[in-house]
C-alpha cells in the first residue's frame, strides 16, 4: 500500500515510517505541517532546510504543509487530498494511545478516503522509546516542559538511561503528553546522518527550546580545487579516487588470498597518488619497485607473445582488472595533458600494465580460457587477399577470417611449428592445415620465430 506519512521530526513518526516500511508499504511523501508565523515547523520547531535534510537523507519527498494555526485543519486534509491524487492510499501516524489523537487523524483520512495507519498504535510507552534506542535511531531532544524535565537532558542524545531518568522524574518516559520533544537526525531509515547542531536556548511559558540548525558547510566535503575549473589536479585526483575505489571493488570479488594481499598494497599505492600530486605524501621508490617486480611476475606468468591482443572479457575479477587498465591509460593521458612527469607519472604507466597481466592471471586461476582479438580488416597482423585465384587455399571452418598475411608458413622448418602435419616419403606435409591462416596465429608465429 502507497502512504504518506504525517512527519514531525520526531521518534514516533521516524519509528512509524519504518514500521510501515518493514511491513511492506511504500512511501510517497512526508508530509510536515510548517507554522507561517514562526518560519519553523508546528510542535517540533524544525527550519525547513533542516527537514529537507531530512527528505534527502531517507529519499522520501518532503511536502511542507504551511499554514497558521487556524487554517491547519483544512490545509493538512487538502494534503492528504493531493496524497490521494498522487496515488496514495494510506496516511501514517506516530501516535501510540491518545484517543482523541487517533479520532482527529482518522476524521481526516475518512474525510478525503484515505485509510488511517498507525504502527504504534495500543503499544507500552517505554517499549516504543526503547525500541527506537534499540534500533539504532539517533534522536536528540530538543524541546522540554521544564515544569516537567530536567533541563539537563535538554540537547542529549536520547537513551534508556535519560528515558528512565525523565520517568523517575514523574514525567512520560515517552514524552507522550508533551514533556519533551525530539529531532531524529540518522537510524535504519536514513540513508547518512543528518549534519545539524543546536542554536541558543528560548524559552516560551514552561517551554525550553534548542534551535535545530543546519551545518551551512556540510556538502563542502570534497578537494576544494574541484571548484577550480581549469584545474588538472581536481581531474587526475578525481580519477585517482575512482581507481583506488575499483581497486577496492576488484579485492571483494577476488577469492585468492595471495591476490586481496597483493590488490590492498596496490589499493593504498593508488589512494596516494592524489595527494603525491599535492605534495602532501610522496610515492617512494621502492614502492614503484616492488609494483614493477609484481607486473613482472605476472607477465612471466602470463607467458604471453609481446603483441598479442585479447578481448577484455572472462571472469569477474579479469574483467575489473580490465576496467581499471582502461582506468589507468586515461589517468596517463590526464597526466600527460598537464604535463605532470616524474615517478607519479611513471607509476600510472605501470599500474595499467600491472592488472594487464593481473587479468590473464585471474581468468588463469578461475580456469577461463581467454579469447585473442581477430583482425576484422587488412592490417600488420592480417590480411585477406580475396582477389586470388586460389583463396582460400587450405580449407577453413571460416573463411571470412582467413589470413594471406603468410602465403607460405615460415614455420614449415620447424617440427614444433604448432601446426598440423604428416611426413609422405620424408617430406612434410601441411595440405590440412590453416595455422599459419588464423588471425590469432600471428602473435604466436612471431614469437616462435623470435626464438629461432
Amino acid at each position: 500500500m502507497k502512504f504518506v506519512a504525517s512527519y514531525s521530526g520526531g521518534k514516533e513518526s521516524a519509528l512509524a515510517v519504518y514500521k510501515a516500511i518493514n511491513e511492506g508499504h511504500e512511501p510517497v511523501a512526508l508530509i510536515t505541517t510548517y507554522n507561517t508565523d514562526a518560519g519553523r515547523s508546528h510542535f517540533h520547531g524544525l527550519p525547513e532546510e533542516v527537514l529537507q535534510d531530512v527528505s534527502d537523507s531517507v529519499g522520501i519527498p518532503l511536502w511542507l504543509v504551511k499554514t497558521s494555526g487556524e487554517a491547519y485543519t483544512k490545509n493538512f486534509e487538502a494534503a492528504l487530498t493531493r496524497a490521494k491524487e498522487q496515488g496514495a492510499e494510506a496516511c501514517v501516524f506516530g501516535d501510540i494511545d491518545i484517543q482523541g489523537h487517533f479520532d482527529w487523524c482518522s476524521e481526516r483520512c475518512k474525510n478525503v478516503g484515505l485509510t488511517a495507519l498507525f504502527p504504534l498504535w495500543g503499544r507500552e510507552r517505554k517499549d516504543v522509546v526503547y525500541e527506537l534506542i534499540d534500533l539504532g535511531f539517533t534522536a536528540n531532544i530538543s524541546v522540554i516542559n521544564a515544569a516537567k524535565v530536567s533541563d539537563k537532558v535538554l540537547g542529549q542524545k536520547l537513551t534508556k538511561d535519560i528515558a528512565e531518568a525523565i520517568a523517575a522524574g514523574g514525567a512520560d518516559i515517552c514524552g507522550e503528553n508533551g514533556e519533551y520533544h525530539t529531532f531524529v537526525s540518522d537510524g535504519p531509515i536514513f540513508r547518512y546522518p543528518v549534519s545539524f547542531t543546536f542554536g541558543e536556548r528560548a524559552i516560551s511559558g514552561d517551554y525550553t527550546m534548542l534551535g535545530v540548525l543546519p551545518i551551512k558547510e556540510k556538502y563542502r566535503v570534497c578537494c576544494p580545487t574541484c571548484e577550480k575549473g581549469d584545474n588538472f589536479l581536481c581531474d587526475i585526483s578525481t580519477l585517482a579516487d575512482e581507481i583506488a575505489s575499483t581497486i577496492g571493488l576488484l579485492n571483494a570479488t577476488v577469492s585468492h588470498e595471495s591476490i586481496r594481499n597483493e590488490l590492498l598494497f596496490v589499493c593504498e599505492l593508488a589512494y596516494n597518488l592524489s595527494p603525491s600530486l599535492r605534495g602532501y605524501v610522496e610515492l617512494t621508490e621502492s614502492e614503484f619497485q616492488k609494483l614493477e617486480q609484481l607486473t613482472l611476475q605476472h607477465k612471466r606468468e602470463a607467458n604471453r607473445p609481446g603483441g598479442l591482443f585479447v578481448l577484455p572479457m572472462g571472469g569477474q575479477g579479469a574483467s575489473l582488472s580490465h576496467v581499471l587498465r582502461v582506468k589507468c591509460k586515461a589517468l596517463v593521458r590526464l597526466l600527460c595533458k598537464s604535463n605532470s612527469e616524474g615517478i607519479v607519472a611513471d607509476f600510472a604507466h605501470l599500474l595499467s600494465g600491472y592488472f594487464y597481466y593481473l587479468a590473464f592471471k585471474l581468468n588463469t586461476l578461475d580456469g577461463i580460457e581467454e579469447k585473442p582479438l581477430v583482425a576484422r580488416k587488412n592490417s600488420h597482423n592480417f590480411f585477406a587477399n580475396r582477389e586470388c585465384r586460389y583463396f582460400p587455399c587450405h580449407q577453413s571452418p571460416n573463411p571470412d577470417e582467413f589470413s594471406c598475411l603468410f602465403c607460405y608458413c615460415p614455420l614449415y622448418r620447424f617440427d614444433d611449428c604448432g601446426g598440423t602435419f604428416e611426413y609422405t616419403r620424408g617430406i612434410k606435409t601441411c595440405m590440412g592445415c590453416d595455422f599459419p591462416h588464423r588471425p590469432e596465429s600471428y602473435d604466436l608465429i612471431i614469437a616462435r620465430l623470435k626464438r629461432g
